[in-house]
C-alpha cells in the first residue's frame, strides 16, 4: 500500500522523467525533420493530446465560434483534429471565462452543473449526507455520475477517493482551478472512441489558459440577504514571455474562496422543521410519537439476555416509557404522551440542521511553455488544489434496531461494581432499562479536506513531410482527510454504560474524557492516483474535394488506483457505513480518427478505440459522425457511437451497506401473534417484533462483473439565417446494457426466504435474533448479502436547444442573448428484479441513484447581456420543471396512493412538486482597460424552492435542482483587474 508521501515520490519522479523525456524528444524529432525535408511555410497546427495547443476561445453556444476569435483554428472535445469552429458532427456547448462572468459563476462545479444537460444522478456540494460527502459531481444526461468523463485540457484526472453510493466512481469538481479556467466545453455525445471508458453520456472538458503575460485578479465578497453565508474570494495571476516574441510563457496563479455554513433555523417554514401539520402533511420531528428518540432520555423496563450485555435487548418492553431527567422537556418543543408512556418532541432540522456547509478552497498552479523552434511547442504544468468541506448534522443516537446483530441496548440494573445502576428506575426490580435518546452533548459533523496534486507535460509539433505529433504525461493524486466527529463507538458505550460514568439523565454534567471515550474522533484517509502517457499522430493525405483528408492515430498506458479501506473495521462504531474500495490496475489503449471532407457541404469522421484492462476487458468503440451544409446559412449532423464504462474498483474489489426501513409480511407477522384483517389484506397487533426496523443490505464485490455497454445516436441542425442570429437543435437516443446494479434480486431473495423458497444463486440473509415472545417464530431478515451484477438496463432520449443573438442594437450598445434547453422525452430503467422497463421522466425517481432528486423533464437557461460601452448588465433566468413525487424504484408505484416519495397518511400530500425559476442578474463597470468593478444579486426574487416533503437529501427541498432557493437572495460585489 502507497502511502501519500511514497506516492508522491514517485509520481515526482514520474513527472520528471517523462517530462526529459518528451523535452528529449522535442529536440530529437524536428532535428531529424530537419535533415529529411527543408521546414515548412507554414506548418499545420499539431494534433491531440487534443486540447493542449489549442489558443484561447470564447465559444458561448454549440454552434459556430465568434468573430472574437479571430479565426484562429481550436481543437474541440472529441477530436485528435484542429477545426476552425465548434460545429462538429456532435452538439458541443462552450461555455467561455466571459459567459461565465456575465451569469455571476464563480466556480467550475456551477458552472457545469448549470447546463440543462446537467441531470439526474448530479452531486451537489450540499448533499453533505451521501456517500460522496464533501464533493461536486456532473451526471449528463442523468445517466449517474459515473458516465461523464470528466477531463483537463484532454487529459484524464484522479477520481474522488470515495464513490457515489459506495459504487459509482466520479471526479470531484471542487478540486479544479477557476482562475485559469479559459473556458469549459461540454460534449453532450458519447466519446468512448477518443476517451475511452466512462463517456457514454458525455465529456466535460476544462480548458486552462495556454499563455498569461501580466498581472490580473480579482477580490469579491457576498452576503445573503439573510446576512449569513458570508463568501469571501480573490485570484492572483502572474505571468511572463511572449511564445511569439520571447519563445516562452511562464505564469503561476493562486485562488481562495470561503464559503460560511447556512443553517436551517435561519430559514423559514418549511425549511426549518419536519413538522408540516399547518399544510396538511405529517409532524416528522423525532419525538412526535411515543417512544421518541430526542436529546432528553426515556426508559422503560425490558428484558435482555446477557445482563453484561448492553447490546443484548429484547427489544420489548414491560411498561410505559418515562423521562429519565426529572426536568422533562426543557428546551425542547413539548411533552408528548399516550397509552405507551411519555418523550419530548424535538425540532432537530432547525436544532441542528444544514443547507450550506462551510466551505474553503485553495489552489495554486504554474505553467510553462516553451517554442523551441518554429515546429515545436513543450509545456510543463504543475497544481495543488484543496477543498475543505466542513458539516454539522443531528446527534447520533442509541439505537433501537442496529446492524451489529441486536435489537436494543439496554442499561443494565447492575452496574459492573455490583451497585445498582443510577440510571435505571427498575434495578431495584432487576430489570433493566430500555433507552431512546439522542447524544446530544456530543456535537456531531464531519471535515472532509480534499486534496489533488496534478502535474503534466508534453510537446507537441511537425516532423517529416507534413506529420504531426503531440505526446503528454500526467501524474495526479487525490487524497481525503477524513475526521468523523459524533459516532457513538460500541466498546466505548459499553464501558461507560457498565459502569455509569455516562450521566444519562444530565447530559451537561459529563466530562470531556467521558464524551471522547464513547465519542472518538474517527479519521481516514482515502486516496486515488491517476498516472498517464499518450501520444498522437497526424497527418493530412491527401486532398478531397472539400478539403484534405486527415488521419490521426494515437495510444495510451494508464494507471489507475483507489485505496479506500473501510473506516469502520468489525463495526465497531454505530452508524458508521463500512464501505471499501481498494484495487489498481493498468489500461492501454490505441485509438485514430479520420477527418473526411468529401464535399465543400458534406464532411464525414470516423473514429475508434481499442481498450485493454488488466482485469481482462478488451473492448472497441467506434463511432461515425456526418455534418452536411446544404446551404451557408444551414448544417445538419448526426453521430453513432458504441461506448463502454469499465467496472470500478468498488464493484469488483469493494463492498458497502446501506440501510432502510422494513417490516414483516403479513405471513410472517401472524407466526409473531399478528391478527389477519378480514380480508387477509392487511394485519395488526402482536408482538414488538412486528415493528417496522432497520433492513441493511449488504452489496459485495464481483471480481467477474463485465463493463456497461452503451449503444447512442444523435441528429440535429445548426440554421444560421443572419450573421448575428443562430439556432441549434439536437436529438440524442442512449441506449445501456449490462448495467452493473447491487443486489438486483434483494426483494426476490427477501420473498423467497420468508416462503421458504430457494434463495437466488449468490444470495444469502442473516437473520435477526430470536423474538423472546415467539421463538419458535419465523425470524426477521436483519441483512441481504448480495452481489454486484449486469442486470439492470437504461433507455433515455431527449432534444437540446439552442440560441444565440448577438446584435448591435445602437451605437456602441450591443444585446448578447444565450438559450440553453433540454427536454428529456423518456429515461426508463430496468432494474433487473423482474419488473421491467419503468419511465422516469416527471418524477422523483430514479430514487436510489439519484439521491431522491428526480428526473424533470424541462431544464432551461436564458441569458441577456446589454452592453454599452463600459457598462454591461445581465440577467440569467434558469428554469427546473416541475415533477411528480413519486418513485417506482423505491415505492412500487407510480402514483402518489402508496407510491409517494413523502410517505405519510396522506397519499396526495404533496403528491407533485412545483417549477422553479431562479434569476440572477450581474452588473459590471470597466473604469478603464485595466480595471472593473461587478455585482451580482443571485436570485434576484428571492424565489422559494418549491416543497419537496419526500427528499432525504435536505429538509423539504430539492438541493439538486433548487439549493438557491432555500439559500434565498445573495449579493456579492467585487473588482476585476489587469495589468
Amino acid at each position: 500500500m502507497l502511502t501519500h508521501s511514497s506516492s508522491l515520490v514517485r509520481k515526482t519522479r514520474l513527472l520528471t522523467g517523462s517530462a526529459s523525456a518528451v523535452m528529449l524528444l522535442a529536440l530529437a524529432v524536428p532535428a531529424y525533420a530537419q535533415d529529411q525535408a527543408p521546414a515548412a511555410p507554414a506548418p499545420a497546427p499539431a494534433p491531440a493530446a487534443p486540447e493542449q495547443a489549442a489558443p484561447a476561445a470564447t465559444a458561448p453556444a454549440a454552434q459556430a465560434a465568434p468573430a472574437e476569435q479571430g479565426g484562429q483554428d481550436i481543437v474541440v472535445t472529441g477530436s485528435l483534429f484542429r477545426r476552425a469552429n465548434t460545429e462538429t458532427p456532435s452538439p458541443v456547448t462552450v461555455l467561455s471565462a466571459q459567459t461565465l462572468a456575465r451569469a455571476g459563476i464563480t466556480n467550475v462545479s456551477d458552472a457545469i452543473r448549470s447546463i440543462s444537460a446537467d441531470s439526474s444522478g448530479s452531486i451537489p456540494t450540499s448533499f453533505t449526507n451521501g456517500f460522496g460527502a464533501g464533493s461536486s459531481a456532473v451526471s449528463l444526461r442523468g445517466l449517474t455520475v459515473n458516465s461523464t468523463l470528466t477531463v483537463i485540457d484532454g487529459l484524464r484526472t484522479a477520481q474522488y477517493p470515495l464513490a457515489d453510493d459506495g459504487q459509482r466512481a466520479f471526479v470531484d469538481l471542487n478540486t479544479i482551478p477557476d482562475a485559469i479556467v479559459d473556458r469549459v466545453e461540454v460534449l453532450k455525445d458519447g466519446a468512448s472512441s477518443t476517451y475511452g471508458a466512462d463517456a457514454i453520456g458525455g465529456v466535460v472538458n476544462i480548458i486552462t489558459k495556454k499563455e498569461f503575460t501580466g498581472i490580473a485578479g480579482l477580490v469579491e465578497g457576498g452576503v445573503t440577504q439573510r446576512g449569513d453565508g458570508g463568501e469571501q474570494r480573490a485570484q492572483l495571476t502572474l505571468g511572463t514571455g511572449s511564445l511569439k516574441e520571447k519563445g516562452f510563457n511562464v505564469y503561476i496563479s493562486g485562488e481562495y474562496e470561503h464559503d460560511d455554513a447556512i443553517y436551517n433555523r435561519d430559514r423559514g417554514f418549511p425549511y426549518n422543521t419536519a413538522d408540516l401539520t399547518s399544510i396538511g402533511g405529517d409532524n416528522n420531528n423525532p419525538g412526535s410519537t411515543v417512544p421518541g428518540t430526542t436529546t432528553v432520555a426515556i426508559v422503560a423496563p425490558t428484558t435482555s439476555s446477557d445482563p453484561k450485555n448492553i447490546l443484548s435487548g429484547s427489544g420489548i418492553t414491560t411498561g410505559p416509557w418515562q423521562f429519565l431527567s426529572p426536568n422533562g422537556c426543557v428546551g425542547l418543543v413539548r411533552q408528548v404522551s399516550n397509552g405507551s408512556g411519555v418523550s419530548c418532541e424535538q425540532n432537530t432540522a432547525a436544532d441542528y440542521g444544514q443547507i450550506q456547509p462551510q466551505q474553503t478552497r485553495f489552489g495554486v498552479n504554474a505553467r510553462g511553455t516553451v517554442q523551441i523552434n518554429d515546429k515545436t511547442t513543450a509545456y510543463l504544468s504543475v497544481g495543488y488544489n484543496q477543498n475543505n468541506v466542513v458539516t454539522s448534522g443531528v446527534p447520533r443516537g442509541i439505537r433501537s434496531s442496529n446492524p451489529i446483530f441486536a435489537q436494543n441496548i439496554v442499561l443494565p440494573a447492575l452496574l459492573s461494581n455490583g451497585q445498582l445502576n443510577p440510571y435505571d428506575p427498575y434495578a431495584a426490580q432487576g430489570q433493566p432499562a430500555a433507552i431512546r435518546y439522542l447524544f446530544g452533548d456530543v456535537p456531531f459533523g464531519s471535515t472532509y479536506n480534499s486534496h489533488v496534486i496534478r502535474g503534466a507535460a508534453g510537446v507537441a509539433g511537425e516532423f517529416g513531410d507534413g506529420w504531426r505529433y503531440s505526446a503528454d504525461v500526467t501524474a495526479v493524486h487525490s487524497w481525503l482527510d477524513i475526521s468523523q466527529r459524533g459516532y457513538i463507538n460500541v466498546a466505548g458505550l459499553t464501558a461507560a454504560v457498565n459502569d455509569g460514568t455516562y450521566n444519562f439523565a444530565n447530559p451537561s454534567a459529563n466530562t470531556a474524557a467521558i464524551r471522547a471515550q464513547i465519542s472518538p474522533v474517527v479519521t481516514a484517509s482515502p486516496s486515488s492516483d491517476l498516472d498517464m502517457v499518450q501520444g498522437v499522430i497526424s497527418k493530412d493525405l491527401f486532398q478531397l474535394p472539400g478539403g484534405p483528408l486527415q488521419v490521426g492515430v494515437g495510444g495510451s498506458i494508464r494507471y489507475e488506483a483507489v485505496n479506500n479501506p473501510t473506516e469502520n473495521p468489525g463495526n465497531g462504531t454505530f452508524g458508521l457505513n463500512a464501505v471499501t474500495a481498494v484495487g489498481h490496475h493498468t489500461v492501454s489503449s490505441a485509438y485514430f480518427e479520420v477527418g473526411a471532407p468529401i464535399l465543400k457541404s458534406l464532411e464525414v469522421n470516423v473514429s475508434g478505440r481499442f481498450d485493454h484492462y488488466q482485469e481482462g476487458y478488451d473492448r472497441f468503440s467506434p463511432k461515425v459522425g456526418a455534418k452536411f451544409t446544404p446551404f451557408k446559412q444551414l448544417a445538419i449532423r448526426g453521430t453513432y457511437s458504441k461506448g463502454f464504462r469499465a467496472p470500478s474498483f468498488s464493484e469488483t474489489a469493494g463492498s458497502v451497506v446501506g440501510f432502510t426501513s422494513a417490516r414483516l409480511p403479513c405471513s410472517a407477522q401472524v407466526t409473531h401473534g399478528a391478527v389477519l384483517s378480514a380480508d387477509g389484506a392487511t394485519c395488526s397487533g402482536g408482538s414488538a417484533y412486528n415493528q417496522s426496523y432497520s433492513i441493511g443490505f449488504n452489496t459485495a464485490a464481483t471480481p467477474t462483473i463485465k463493463p456497461e455497454l452503451s449503444r447512442s445516436f444523435t441528429g440535429g441542425a445548426i440554421f444560421q439565417p443572419v450573421r448575428w442570429l443562430s439556432f441549434t437543435v439536437d436529438y440524442y437516443n442512449i441506449k445501456k446494457t449490462q448495467v452493473i446494479t447491487g443486489g438486483p434480486l434483494s426483494n426476490v431473495a427477501i420473498n423467497n426466504y420468508y416462503s421458504g423458497q430457494a434463495l437466488p444463486a449468490g444470495y444469502t440473509i442473516t437473520q435477526d435474533a430470536v423474538d423472546p415472545n415467539f421463538p419458535n417464530a419465523i425470524r426477521r431478515v436483519l441483512f441481504v448479502n448480495a452481489p454486484y451484477a449486469n442486470a439492470a438496463a437504461l433507455k433515455t432520449s431527449g432534444i437540446d436547444f439552442g440560441a444565440e443573438l448577438r446584435l448591435p442594437v445602437a451605437s456602441g450598445v450591443r444585446l448578447i442573448s444565450r438559450a440553453d434547453v433540454t427536454d428529456i422525452l423518456e429515461y426508463k430503467f430496468d432494474s433487473g428484479d423482474g419488473t421491467g422497463f419503468q419511465d422516469y421522466v416527471g418524477t422523483q425517481a430514479p430514487y436510489v441513484t439519484s439521491s431522491g432528486a428526480g428526473t424533470p423533464r424541462w431544464r432551461g437557461s436564458w441569458q441577456n447581456t446589454v452592453e454599452a460601452g463600459p457598462y454591461s448588465l445581465t440577467a440569467t433566468a434558469y428554469y427546473t420543471s416541475g415533477y411528480k413525487a413519486v418513485a417506482y424504484d423505491q415505492f412500487g408505484t407510480t402514483n402518489c396512493n402508496g407510491g409517494s416519495t413523502y410517505g405519510g397518511t396522506d397519499p396526495n400530500f404533496n403528491c407533485r412538486v412545483k417549477s422553479f425559476i431562479d434569476v440572477d442578474l450581474v452588473g459590471n463597470v470597466e473604469v478603464n482597460k485595466k480595471f472593473s468593478f461587478y455585482f451580482n444579486v443571485i436570485n434576484l426574487l428571492d424565489a422559494k424552492a418549491p416543497l419537496n416533503a419526500g427528499n432525504y437529501a435536505a429538509t423539504n427541498y430539492n438541493p439538486t435542482y433548487t439549493q438557491i432557493g432555500a439559500v434565498g437572495r445573495s449579493i456579492r460585489f467585487g473588482a476585476r483587474f489587469k495589468y
